[in-house]
């Protein structure tokens, strides 16, 4: 059969056409400094192929939880995702500051209307070509998208049950590199996907004198049978925005009762020491924390979600909560982008 010659209408026809259903139903909004502002209809969340993100992973990348209206610990993402940019040598667009990137993030999750989802944004070096070098980049490039999840009924009480882990073959990427959230995410995709094709759930990356990483995109703690709650250091692993705000509020919670627990350490801990220890956990902004209950073949302790993991989720998602004068949640203002306040 002969390829088709598309017309541009023909080709935003197929755009169109080819919305599969998550693209239709969870995809909220979308900016993009290429086309200049937001955009709410999915079929238009379009990045060109010749933006050096696509085509050679020049690109970095964050994320922001939408709770109640409130954008959960944006600051404290954005702060990472400029120093991603600044190590992968990705500078701001033209014209836009990061007081100005930040408002665009803040309106692009009003222009959704939604009230709970999750926010993702690049830095791109842009467009320009489809050579190797940045420097035939036109200007840097910023998106925005904010989109929601919906989470399937048997998936509601997973950190109840928890995971089944393997330790992955796949290399851990060297240290420059793990400390980037940049968009080569191949290793990440390769270590989930082996986990897949052997029935667990995840798999757990480990450097080359056999200590524990991370997970393909979140942190790990370890709690050993003395208590202490050990975090592995962020030289092998992206330095986590949660794994981070869980260590700031332990000790309070510690000094206040948690049981289960009674310190905290950042070390290494071998492949070894881990699978011995009473409880092990994965933490991210986006599920907060999910115990492990078997790693390879073996049980962690009696193969069931540990009380200090669930302890740690609770404290976590009260943390979420958005409250009075709180350093960690930005209000999104729904009422400028709907019309019903005045800039």
């Amino acid at each position: 059969m002969p390829t088709r010659l598309l017309s541009p209408q023909e080709a935003l026809d197929a755009l169109y056409e080819s919305q599969h259903a998550a693209q239709r139903t969870t995809y909220r909004a979308f900016y993009s400094s290429e086309l200049g502002g937001i955009v709410t209809d999915p079929a238009l969340f379009v990045v060109q192929l010749d933006d050096h993100m696509l085509h050679r992973g020049h690109g970095v990348f964050d994320t922001a939880m939408l709770v109640n209206g409130h954008l959960y610990q944006l600051d404290q993402h954005l702060h990472r995702f400029l120093a991603s940019a600044a190590k992968a040598n990705i500078p701001l667009p033209p014209g836009m500051t990061v007081e100005q990137m930040r408002r665009t993030i803040l309106e692009t999750t009003a222009a959704s209307c939604k009230l709970n989802g999750h926010v993702r944004y690049w830095l791109s070096a842009g467009r320009g070509g489809f050579g190797l070098s940045g420097n035939e980049c036109l200007g840097s490039a910023f998106y925005c998208v904010v989109y929601t999840q919906e989470v399937p009924d048997s998936k509601l009480d997973e950190y109840l049950r928890g995971w089944r882990v393997k330790t992955s073959p796949v290399p851990l990427k060297p240290p420059f590199f793990t400390g980037i959230k940049s968009n080569n995410y191949l290793p990440n995709a390769l270590n989930l996907m082996d986990a897949e094709a052997e029935g667990f759930d995840q798999g757990v990356f480990v450097d080359a004198e056999g200590n524990v990483s991370e997970g393909p995109n979140m942190n790990v703690a370890c709690l050993l049978a003395d208590g202490t709650l050990v975090v592995p250091p962020f030289d092998h692993s992206l330095n986590g925005i949660t794994v981070q705000r869980m260590m700031e509020l332990l000790p309070a919670a510690i000094e206040e009762g948690m049981e289960g627990i009674k310190r905290v350490e950042q070390r290494h801990i071998s492949l070894a020491e881990a699978k011995a220890a009473t409880e092990v956990f994965f933490i991210s902004s986006s599920m907060l924390i999910m115990p492990v209950v078997q790693w390879d073949t073996q049980l962690i302790a009696d193969g069931t979600a540990g009380i200090v993991a669930l302890q740690i989720r609770v404290m976590l998602q009260n943390d979420t909560k958005p409250r009075p004068a709180s350093d960690q949640h930005t209000e999104v203002p729904y009422g400028f982008m709907t019309g019903m306040e005045e800039a």
